[in-house]
């Protein structure tokens, strides 16, 4: 093998080399971003299950305050 094709093939191999690595990065940020969207959906979910919590309670506060109630 002459010494220019030497000098290819290691060029190559250290491009692929670069590129498994940076593969290796973007899947490590994949991961995080997914678990911080099933976090951050999970958040979400329990701030949505709160809020009609709250609407139940502001609606039987004014049926009561239209019934003339006393809270």
């Amino acid at each position: 093998m002459s010494e220019d094709m030497k000098a290819e093939l290691q060029h190559w191999q250290a491009r692929t080399d670069e590129m498994q690595v940076a593969i290796e990065r973007l899947r490590e940020d994949r991961d995080e971003a997914r678990n911080k969207a099933a976090s951050l959906e999970t958040a979400n979910q329990l701030l949505i299950d709160e809020a009609k919590q709250l609407r139940s309670m502001i609606e039987r506060i004014q049926v009561a305050m239209s019934q003339g109630q006393e809270l």
